[in-house]
């Protein structure tokens, strides 16, 4: 019977921590934001490899903030993020980094 509740309680956790994953050659972030527009949220990537993540919304007259920051995986590359916040779903993908190959150098 565990085996079965196991795939549920993945599901909530990673609803409430959100992870990193790989996806089709990508690493991809989800976290649900019900009632938050795109204009609610604030995404920012600092150089040392951190996703700060930040919004604000009115919810029955009251104001509703959060912010939390996350860590980008090494493998990631910042400068491919590509973010969309859809039915309450805000997801950031990036590109893994390229494998660094050598560059031959012709001697003249």
């Amino acid at each position: 019977m565990l085996d079965i509740a196991t795939p549920l309680f993945n599901e909530i956790q990673n609803t409430l921590d959100p992870v990193f994953i790989e996806e089709n050659g990508n690493y991809v972030f989800e976290v649900e934001m019900p009632g938050f527009t795109k204009e609610d949220v604030k995404v920012n990537i600092e150089s040392a490899g951190h996703l700060n993540l930040q919004g604000k919304t009115t919810r029955r007259g009251q104001e509703v903030k959060f912010g939390q920051t996350y860590h980008i995986p090494d493998k990631a590359d910042p400068a491919t993020a590509d973010a969309s916040l859809k039915n309450g779903i805000f997801r950031l993908i990036f590109k893994k980094k390229n494998k660094h190959k050598p560059k031959e150098i012709k001697i003249k």
